[in-house]
Parts: structure tokens; sequence; C-alpha cells
């Protein structure tokens, strides 16, 4: 019975933590999408490289858990029925949190492509002046000065 609440205490305990890392990376996935919003890609950078520490952690947390998806939970012993509860909650909050962490990264994802797309345009804009100047540039003088002349 000792080895069966020790695995429980365990799987409780990797819930416990499973749930901290993702309220981590939901914070970091809402500063991201402030970030991206803001145009601030420096500080962006920053944190997409802490978000990987974060979602290396989860990884890790989530082969650690893949021992206990085999087992029966109804098997499981647990010392109350109370804390049998309290890591269930915990298990249906961290369900919430990855899909709220999903759903930001899918934001934040369409946020980049917008803003790729803004600055496509404006370099096309800047490429058409620059086109339309060195046009201008390889007029020969007297029919840039005709031209001038009569508009």
């Amino acid at each position: 019975m000792a080895s069966t609440t020790t695995n429980t205490e365990r799987l409780a305990a990797l819930i416990t933590t499973k749930q901290q890392v993702l309220e981590i990376l939901v914070q970091l996935s809402r500063r991201q999408l402030a970030l991206i919003d803001a145009g601030e890609m420096t500080p962006l950078l920053k944190l997409r490289a802490g978000k990987q520490t974060v979602m290396t952690q989860l990884q890790t947390l989530e082969r650690e858990l893949s021992a206990f998806r085999n087992e029966d939970p109804e098997q499981r012993a647990w010392a109350s029925a109370a804390e049998r509860t309290a890591c269930q909650v915990r298990a249906g909050q961290c369900n919430a949190l990855l899909a709220e962490a999903m759903d930001l990264e899918k934001r934040a994802e369409t946020a980049m492509v917008s803003r790729r797309h803004a600055a496509a345009a404006a370099l096309a804009v800047i490429q058409a002046g620059a086109d339309a100047r060195a046009a201008y540039d390889t007029l020969p003088p007297t029919l840039l000065a005709s031209l001038q002349m009569e508009g």
C-alpha cells in the first residue's frame, strides 16, 4: 500500500508542478501577444527563448506523467478523498490552462502574420517609390526638363 500511496503522491506532485508550469506558459503567452501588438520584436525574441525553456519543462513533465496514463484511476490509493478531488481539480485546471495557452499561441501567430503582411506592404510602397525615382534618374535631362514644364 505504501508504494501505491507513493505513486499517487508522485502523481499529485507532478500535476501540481504541471499546473505551475502551465500558469507560467500562459503568462508568457499573454506577454508575447502584447509584445507583438506593440511591435517590440527584440523583447519578443528574448521572451520566445525563455518560453522554449518552459516548453521543455512541460515536455519533461508530460513524459513523467505518461507512466500514470495507463493506470486505472479507480485503482489508485489516495490518502484521502479530499486529496484525490484536489488532484482532479488541478488536472482540470491544467486542461483549461493548456487550452488557453494554445489559443494565445494561435492568436500570436495570426498577429505575427498580420504584421508580416503589413511590413511587406510597406516595403512594396517604398520599393515602388524607389523604382519611380530610379526611372526619373534614367531620363535624359532635356526630357526631364520638358516634363517639369508641362506639369
